[in-house]
């Protein structure tokens, strides 16, 4: 018997493996760019389009709900990612409100705004005015370092082709894990006693909401709001050096360095946080005790809460 290739109509649904995601930045809110996208790398992604609807309370003898109307559109998720270099780069300087400079990233008060578009089967859905709210950088002990970014849409709609001439491929750096790819933790300058099992920050638009009228269900702008930068550390409890901090209320950097294999990455920096909420527990019988404390940034004197440099090779030596 002679095969004549693949088998046809195998598949129950389309695969996620078959899915591309890319976005554009728009240069007029809610304008999908017609050039060249950014493809994305992602572990997964969970946008919706929802919508609202309500019913108006008639008082009458028919015993059943009034018709729904929809009142509120509303589109949003998160995209959720492996953390290698350069792979994120864009959406880090969306939630900053900031653009690379001298490959260093400082909140600012710039308003970025993408489409996202995403290939499922044969259509494209095509997500515009989206605004990214928060994002989450995460390491923990025995892992690779994670990311994710929420978002928000003024609208999604689906068509046949890609509104993009081009997609810009994305990028392919080794993913930062957390054994040899985590450079080292300071505090104030300096390296706590104690090996660290968890770093996360969280880049917060503390505020930022969507703005919605009458005439239509999407809306018709968004808040961009203000930067809350906040964080969380686990480490292993060898002293009172952090506990005594907190109860001191000190403030100063707080600063990660993480890198790849090829010895490029970034530097995340608190310019100003202090160490709250610790919980120092004996938690059983034959264990080391583990300290958790949540990071609280604050800005600087003249501004500043959260700073990002990236770098490579040759600068690695003084990260």
């Amino acid at each position: 018997m002679a095969f004549a290739g693949a088998t046809k109509n195998y598949a129950a649904a389309y695969q996620t493996n078959d899915a591309r995601i890319a976005f554009a930045f728009e240069e007029q809110f809610s304008v999908p760019p017609t050039g060249a996208y950014q493809a994305a790398r992602f572990t997964g992604e969970s946008f919706r389009q929802q919508f609202q609807r309500n019913r108006p309370e008639e008082i009458n003898d028919t015993p059943e709900a009034a018709q729904a109307v929809t009142t509120q559109v509303n589109v949003s998720g998160s995209l959720s990612g492996a953390l290698s270099f350069g792979t994120y780069d864009d959406l880090l300087a969306g939630v900053m409100g900031a653009d690379w400079t001298d490959d260093g990233l400082r909140n600012g008060g710039l308003v970025k705004c993408w489409t996202f578009i995403e290939r499922l089967g044969e259509a494209w859905l095509v997500r515009n005015g989206g605004f990214i709210r928060q994002a989450q950088l995460s390491f923990n002990q025995g892992g690779f370092a994670q990311t994710s970014f929420d978002l928000m849409f003024k609208g999604e709609h689906r068509q046949g082709t890609s509104p993009a001439a081009s997609l810009l491929p994305a990028p392919d750096g080794t993913v930062l894990d957390t054994v040899k790819g985590f450079a080292g933790l300071t505090i104030g300058g300096v390296a706590p006693e104690g090996c660290v099992r968890q770093f996360e920050v969280t880049l917060q638009r503390n505020g930022a909401d969507a703005d919605y009228g009458m005439g239509h269900a999407d809306a018709c702008g968004i808040r961009p709001g203000e930067l809350l930068a906040t964080g969380r550390l686990q480490i292993l409890f060898r002293n009172y050096e952090l506990y005594d901090r907190f109860i001191n209320g000190q403030q100063g950097e707080i600063a990660a360095t993480v890198r790849d294999g090829l010895g490029q990455g970034y530097d995340l920096r608190f310019l100003n946080a202090s160490l709250q909420n610790p919980q120092i527990n004996a938690g059983g019988k034959n264990q080391s005790v583990i300290a958790s404390f949540d990071i609280e940034g604050n800005p600087q004197p003249g501004g500043g809460t959260f700073a990002i440099r990236r770098f490579k090779p040759s600068a690695a030596a003084g990260a």
